[in-house]
């Protein structure tokens, strides 16, 4: 069973609420955007993730990743009061699956990310 905390009764429903901040993040990442980072997360994430730790797992990150390919939903779980959600994703720039994992901070508005990452 899926936890979406307050974004959704179904997974249809949160995930059609929560893909397109996932994807933000993830292009946010890709690019080395910090400013678009910061419009998707949490200001107690922002407050842990400066600019430059931003920026410096975007350059040792990046050219090993790739360009995401592809991504699947596996499940949404409780952390806390939060959704927590796992991806498997796949890169250009390597052959294994990378998970990525993302909570919410329930009761956003618009939806916000308490925490990224991505392995």
């Amino acid at each position: 069973m899926n936890f979406f905390g307050t974004f959704g009764l179904t997974d249809k429903e949160a995930l059609q609420l929560l893909l397109p901040v996932v994807d933000t993040a993830l292009h946010a990442h890709q690019t080395g955007n910090y400013q678009e980072y910061l419009s998707v997360i949490t200001n107690e994430l922002a407050r842990k993730v400066s600019e430059e730790g931003f920026l410096k797992a975007h350059r040792e990150l990046a050219p090993q990743l790739g360009t995401l390919q592809s991504k699947s939903f596996l499940a949404s779980l409780r952390r806390g009061k939060n959704p927590m959600m796992l991806f498997s994703a796949k890169f250009s720039g390597t052959e294994d699956d990378i998970v990525i994992n993302v909570t919410f901070k329930s009761g956003t508005e618009p939806p916000l990310i308490d925490w990224l990452w991505i392995e």
